[in-house]
């Protein structure tokens, strides 16, 4: 049981500066963290630096990081990790490289000194920066955090600068009570995070029998629109008033006792549902494949019948469209405001980018990406154990025991990985009671949410599902123009409050039907290039 006169609170901390080097990947060209120029050093034979050449060249500037700009080296499927390649006098260590932007670990072999290789496209998006631009957008966006709270700091990563400045953020009248261990483990396991639907047949579309897709191709051959919709800040515009521990179980009859009387508590249902007969749209309520490796999927087919956890605002959503909901348990968190002041400050830094139209294009990009990386990452760091290390040895009688049955060799080296395990610092930001409560309001948001029209006035189902081509996480991909999705001055429903979907591209001509996702990633490339300006002239809201 959870000792409720202990305080929860995590400590925030300041990190050390770190000496850095900003570089392109490919030419080794860059600058140090104070504008020098930095010239790499290239072995002989080479044209451009490999990875051992990085890493002399940040060594003689003193640097113990290197951030990689441009197009981040990822091989081609099948091809070796570029992490994983020899460096002679550069030992490795504990390299990070699965489940999210890849870091690299090195310490020189007679020397000790340690450099970790990281890229800035884990803050700055696909951003194309330069060495030179991704160094002041890091300084820009530590300058904003810093107007939002002085004592707020850059951290190697996004997640921990976000944890840190929600350590920072927390009234002093909000004791995190965590939940009880078995309801946290229980989160963890029946938690999804984004809402991902192709809804066009074909390769890519779902092969779970009761999910059936909402457009043909071999019918719709072509469309004449394409609309790129998403979410503005979402994590930080639904991530008010969350409920904290200590958390109940609550039986069947409570469950549904809560459901008729607080539709809007802060709960998570585990319920049954059923699909009406007459239904033609989006599924409403995430299920686990049958296959693990296949991730969640939405069943939409009429009278489909499925288990499933979700956060409260999920249930109400399929309750007012009519689907037949049956609590078999609930459990029920302690309203409070965990995250209100950390959202408030991001937004407040959020809109100071937004009133520097002086500052140049590619920069405001970047800045906004380090933004809601920060809010994003945060969130899912609550509901994360840490991150599997991935090491690397020459030989395989460098694998420690325990480890070799699932070692990998990679050319002429061996790459195995641990495990990663919480420890008392950690343990204090572990809240996947927070993260599932954001991401089912993101989901519910997604589906059928507010804007300046009123209540249930955007979202997916707010389109004709003959026209849904697919969601993802936030955003939404259509045949025709949502005109929900507008500004306010357009007739629409944006009125630029986060966490309102909003148009973000649109196309008008002849294509082909995207029966893929990388199809329809492309057309959603297309229309972000092409902008908004054709859908808000009166021939586009025609």
């Amino acid at each position: 049981m959870i000792d409720m006169n202990i305080d929860y609170r995590p400590k925030p901390w300041t990190p050390k500066a770190i000496p850095t080097i900003w570089v392109d990947q490919t030419s080794g060209q860059g600058v140090t963290q104070d504008g020098t120029p930095v010239k790499p050093v290239i072995g002989d034979r080479r044209k451009s630096p490999n990875l051992t050449d990085l890493l002399d060249t940040a060594a003689g500037y003193g640097a113990n990081r290197i951030m990689l700009t441009g197009k981040r080296p990822e091989p081609a499927p099948g091809i070796r990790h570029w992490l994983y390649v020899q460096t002679p006098r550069w030992k490795p260590g504990s390299h990070w490289i699965n489940n999210g932007p890849p870091t690299g670990r090195f310490e020189h072999e007679t020397t000790g000194f340690k450099i970790e290789v990281r890229t800035a496209e884990e803050w700055f998006g696909d951003s194309s920066l330069t060495p030179s631009q991704a160094r002041q957008a890091w300084d820009a966006t530590a300058a904003i955090l810093r107007a939002a709270d002085e004592r707020a700091r850059l951290f190697n990563s996004p997640a921990a600068t976000g944890a840190n400045l929600w350590a920072l953020s927390l009234p002093r009248n909000i004791n995190p009570v965590p939940v009880d261990p078995d309801i946290a483990d229980e989160i963890h396991a029946t938690s999804g995070q984004h809402h991902y639907d192709h809804l066009v047949a074909g390769a890519d579309f779902s092969d779970y029998e009761d999910c059936v897709p909402l457009i043909d191709p071999s019918q719709t051959k072509k469309i004449t629109e394409f609309t790129y919709v998403d979410g503005r800040f979402m994590y930080a515009g639904v991530g008010r008033e969350l409920g904290i521990g200590p958390a109940s179980r609550l039986n069947r009859a409570a469950a549904y006792e809560l459901l008729e009387q607080d539709p809007y508590a802060r709960a998570r249902f585990h319920v049954r549902f059923t699909v009406p007969q007459d239904w033609n749209h989006v599924g409403l309520l995430g299920v686990k494949h049958q296959d693990l490796d296949k991730g969640w999927v939405y069943p939409n087919r009429p009278g489909a019948t499925a288990d499933t956890w979700a956060d409260g605002s999920e249930i109400h959503v399929a309750l007012s469209q009519g689907w037949q909901i049956v609590p078999h348990e609930a459990v029920l968190f302690t309203k409070a405001r965990p995250l209100d002041t950390f959202t408030e400050r991001m937004t407040r830094a959020r809109e100071r980018v937004q009133q520097h139209p002086d500052l140049h294009p590619a920069l405001r990009k970047a800045i906004m990406s380090a933004l809601r990386a920060i809010v994003l990452h945060s969130i899912g760091a609550f509901a994360s154990g840490g991150r599997d290390e991935t090491r690397v040895a020459t030989s395989a009688f460098e694998v420690p025991a325990e480890y070799q049955r699932g070692m990998v060799r990679q050319g002429k080296l061996f790459v195995y990985r641990v495990p990663s395990s919480r420890n008392s610092r950690t343990e204090s930001f572990y809240h996947p009671e927070l993260a599932a409560q954001v991401w089912g309001r993101a989901r519910a948001r997604v589906l059928y949410g507010p804007s300046a029209l009123g209540n249930g006035t955007s979202g997916a189902l707010n389109v004709d599902p003959s026209t849904l081509i697919g969601i993802q996480g936030d955003a939404l991909f259509t045949t025709t123009l949502p005109t929900w999705s507008l500004p306010v001055e357009n007739g629409g429903g944006d009125d630029g409050k986060t966490g309102r979907l909003r148009l973000q591209g649109y196309l008008n001509g002849s294509y082909t039907t995207p029966e893929t996702r990388r199809q329809r990633a492309a057309l959603q490339s297309r229309a972000e290039r092409a902008g908004t300006a054709a859908a808000i002239t009166p021939e586009g809201v025609a």
